[in-house]
């Protein structure tokens, strides 16, 4: 088990999850999507650099969520 805290916006929740959970298991959390306000078009963050969903965070990590910018094609 580890500790893993999450943040969006000015939002923040520590949660405890299995030592293999993946940054995408952390962000397809029905509780924490819904206590933090968060939809699907999200990134992950760890220290200023982008994570991939497959990404298995370490201990005491802070993972910051921002959403991502849309873009139209011309």
């Amino acid at each position: 088990m580890k500790n893993i805290t999450i943040r969006y916006g000015s939002d923040t929740r520590t949660v405890t999850v299995d030592s293999n959970a993946t940054i995408g298991d952390l962000i397809g959390n029905s509780t924490t999507r819904t206590i933090l306000g968060y939809g699907d078009n999200v990134k992950a963050l760890v220290s200023g650099v982008e994570q991939p969903n497959g990404a298995v965070p370490g201990d005491n990590t802070t993972i910051t969520l921002e959403t991502r910018a849309n873009s139209k094609a011309i």
